[in-house]
């Protein structure tokens, strides 16, 4: 691998048709198999076994993760020795965080590589490209001095900063989700709950206290029970889960807790009182209809006073008993849903090559000036 560039874990039509825009005007590589090797490479137990847990698929009982751990371990040496023996200027990954693409994140810091991470953003038709990582591993202030200390025009002067508050952030009903929504639901009084992918990074590396969505629906049948007498919780599976969990919400028999396919996640949102949320884009929907949000999870959204955090099950009981009472800032919600659009490029721009590296450059200085006018 002679390449300025080693491009990792761009699999999917899309995934290809991104790097390839990117680095079109670079000397880049696309590893598309990552091979084996015994010979053991720095920290490979500790890195192994972390990816084992953000692992989109593991073989189901004890025998089956140990093959899949040890399997790990020997990508992990074959990445890190081509890594050590190329030592290219840059490393792109998409995403990041689960199974091999978590291993070359890891060889790369181990060796001190530059590293730019690639993923679909929380905003309708944008991107994530950050050397940081990506959703609550990126370079997205938290802070929220940041966001309380700049004046309204420095965010207008941001390049790309196109934000207003009638946009949508996802897309609508889709094939796999073709229902629109009901006038049966502006008569309901409910809190909403979208499920997230059970093993999404968002759920295994970002969940919080929660270890899974199992636990997070024993966790919601408890809670939900604190409702105000008039507020029932409505959950909605994921259209790409591989698994129902109709049978264990049936199975709390909590007329409380209701599982509701039927409606598109953007209705739901829209007449809910409320959602909750590990860390679902959905929660950022939620700041156009003034909804209060919990947080359970690691959210990039979640910090000032801009949602409910629910750090426990009690905190959640206790929000959930109270959640005619939330509130927020509707100021720290427009100034951050602001910057994220600055902050992640069109995807068209960045696939039609109007968004470039030096476009990414550009980008990095506006923030450094940022955070000295915020400082």
């Amino acid at each position: 691998m002679t390449a300025q560039v080693l491009c990792f874990g761009f699999n999917t039509k899309f995934q290809r048709e991104l790097v390839d825009a990117w680095t079109s005007t670079l000397d880049a590589k696309t590893v598309d198999l990552v091979l084996l090797s015994r010979r053991s490479c720095p920290n490979v137990d500790e890195h192994a076994e972390t990816a084992l847990k953000s692992a989109r698929r593991v073989p189901e009982g004890a025998v089956g993760e140990r093959l899949k751990l040890h399997f790990l371990r020997l990508q992990y040496n074959w990445i890190y020795q081509q890594l050590e023996s190329s030592r290219p200027e840059q490393v792109l990954i998409y995403n990041g965080l689960n199974g091999v693409n978590y291993l070359v994140s890891a060889a790369c810091r181990e060796l001190e590589l530059p590293q730019l991470y690639f993923e679909r953003a929380p905003l309708q038709d944008r991107v994530q490209i950050d050397p940081s990582g990506v959703n609550f591993q990126s370079s997205v202030p938290t802070d929220i001095q940041f966001y309380r200390a700049l004046a309204e025009d420095e965010f207008a002067d941001c390049h790309g900063a196109d934000y207003v508050d009638s946009h949508r952030l996802n897309d609508g009903p889709t094939e796999s989700d073709p229902h629109s929504a009901s006038t049966e639901l502006g008569s309901e009084s409910y809190v909403f709950c979208p499920l997230q992918v059970p093993r999404d990074t968002q759920v295994t590396v970002f969940g919080g206290w929660i270890t899974g969505i199992p636990h997070l629906l024993d966790s919601l049948n408890e809670a939900s029970r604190l409702l105000p007498a008039d507020l029932h919780l409505r959950i909605k599976e994921h259209p790409s889960s591989p698994i129902s969990f109709a049978q264990k919400v049936e199975s709390y028999q909590n007329p409380k807790l209701v599982l509701d396919q039927q409606h598109d996640v953007y209705d739901l949102v829209a007449n809910s009182r409320g959602v909750i949320t590990i860390n679902s884009s959905v929660g950022l929907e939620a700041f156009l209809f003034e909804k209060p949000v919990i947080t359970i999870g690691k959210a990039l959204y979640s910090f000032g006073e801009m949602t409910t955090r629910a750090s426990d099950l009690d905190t959640l009981c206790n929000a959930m008993s109270g959640i005619k009472s939330l509130d927020w800032s509707r100021l720290e919600r427009d100034r951050f849903l602001k910057f994220l659009f600055f902050w992640f490029p069109p995807m068209q721009q960045v696939l039609g090559k109007d968004y470039s590296p030096s476009d990414m450059r550009d980008r990095d200085k506006k923030y450094q000036s940022l955070l000295d006018v915020a400082s």
